[in-house]
């Protein structure tokens, strides 16, 4: 069984798993910071560690921008990609 992956970060953590039983995909499940979680918009990574790039990415903008951004979606423009919180 494959299970996904938690790894922390200064106020939180990023999550990712596989995209099935027996997948090398991966996709983000969330980025969590400051006790929030936010949902990126379905993508398919080839490796556990490209995915793991990216949510760090992500979890960096919602760090710079987290004033902007209210409850239900917003857009991050610097990824091309929505979140969902």
């Amino acid at each position: 069984m494959n299970i996904g992956i938690i790894e922390p970060k200064s106020s939180g953590f990023l999550e990712v798993m596989p995209e099935g039983e027996g997948s090398d995909y991966w996709q983000i499940a969330a980025v969590h910071i400051n006790g929030k979680a936010f949902c990126p918009s379905p993508k398919l990574y080839r490796s556990e560690q490209a995915a793991l790039r990216v949510a760090a990415k992500i979890y960096d903008w919602i760090a710079e921008h987290e004033h902007q951004i209210s409850d239900g979606a917003s857009y991050c423009s610097d990824l091309k990609l929505s979140l969902w919180h």
